[in-house]
């Protein structure tokens, strides 16, 4: 059954996958899902081979001889790929595919992973926990270098994965830092909207209102990071659903080619709801709050802030209800943006290292991977 199975997924990646018919040439670094790729920012392209995990690929001369040997599974043909190309690291920038901590004890190759995004109790894998890690995974699962954000996420894998945990917050939120004496002194709040959920935007307009109201109140700029400002025909529904209660009294920040990171490192004051990014300039240093009102159905609301972390719902920097609670929006938007220097970092510190860590440069990483470039 469990044979039939794994030959039925291999037999689905046959239809819709190209077929690459040279095999893989030996490297220094195997990528293990090449969807993504934020390791160039220090590492050359050209010592990159990619093994997709998807389907966008699949090797014939690796495939042919996994079904020559009787091996179906995919464990067994990442491990005859990886075997080919001989790399000194495997890597990858997904934390939640349980197949590459089998990697590192079926090749005898060390394996490096990254924590992919900010994480929640209802996300799969930890909602799903026992399944996905059953008794004694610690056992089988291993990864060599694992880069995660905080230590509450370093608590939850290193019972689960053996292996070397370094608390570095976002690796690619690592790449800059703000220079705050030169921001502007205006408010900004990070769009959650979604076309096609709409759990995820629920009063994210209300909560933009009362942000907006109180930067008036406060002679302050008030703008909107949208989500889609790269996809023009998303983009105008996020300006209309925003516009109902809004009126146009705002604007979209819509400059191109050029990451939210580098684009939010300009702004003195950030608002959010849930986003990662907004959880990741508050790691940079940045005046953040969050601000979150959804109703008690909504499965969004596990993503607040710090309740992966069992912190309360309201803190110095941040509340979230069931229910619009303007004077609780007031008391997070005034600390955010009259707290004086000292008090800031002094309330706030505690708090954040809970929650994302902060590593300029990625100065870990890089001291890690010396001996294998």
């Amino acid at each position: 059954m469990y044979l039939f199975k794994n030959l039925t997924i291999f037999l689905k990646y046959l239809l819709k996958s190209k077929w690459v018919f040279k095999l893989p040439k030996k490297n220094k670094f195997v990528l293990v899902d090449g969807i993504h790729n934020p390791f160039l920012k220090y590492i050359k392209k050209k010592d990159f081979t990619v093994l997709y995990r998807r389907g966008e690929e699949i090797n014939f001369a690796i495939f042919l001889k996994c079904l020559i040997q009787l091996k179906f599974t995919t464990l067994d043909y990442f491990s005859e790929f990886i075997k080919q190309v001989s790399p000194k690291l495997i890597l990858t920038s997904f934390d939640y595919h349980t197949i590459f901590y089998k990697l590192s004890k079926k090749t005898g190759i060390k394996t490096l992973a990254l924590q992919k995004g900010k994480r929640g109790k209802t996300e799969w894998i930890f909602k799903n926990r026992n399944f996905f890690f059953s008794k004694g995974s610690k056992k089988k699962f291993h990864v060599d270098y694992f880069f995660v954000y905080s230590s509450t996420v370093k608590k939850f894998y290193s019972k689960r994965i053996s292996g070397n945990f370094f608390e570095i917050g976002s690796f690619e939120n690592n790449f800059t830092k703000p220079v705050l004496s030169k921001q502007k002194n205006e408010v900004v709040f990070i769009s959650n909207f979604s076309d096609a959920t709409k759990e995820k935007c629920e009063n994210e307009n209300i909560i933009a209102l009362q942000l907006y109201e109180l930067a008036k109140k406060n002679k302050l700029v008030f703008r909107i990071l949208p989500r889609y400002r790269n996809f023009p025909q998303i983009l105008n529904k996020e300006k209309k659903f925003y516009n109902q209660v809004l009126q146009k009294k705002f604007k979209f920040i819509l400059r191109k080619n050029t990451t939210s990171y580098n684009l939010l490192l300009n702004y003195k004051y950030i608002f959010s709801t849930y986003s990662s990014l907004a959880t990741e300039c508050l790691a940079k240093g940045m005046r953040t709050g969050f601000v979150m009102f959804k109703s008690k159905q909504n499965p969004i609301f596990s993503l607040r802030f710090g309740d992966y972390e069992n912190l309360e719902n309201k803190g110095p920097f941040w509340c979230s209800s069931n229910k619009l609670d303007k004077k609780e929006i007031e008391r997070v938007f005034k600390f955010v943006t009259q707290t004086n220097e000292s008090k800031w970092l002094k309330k706030t510190n505690v708090y954040i290292k809970k929650v994302i860590g902060f590593d300029y440069q990625n100065k870990t990483f890089r001291n890690t991977i010396k001996s294998y470039i």
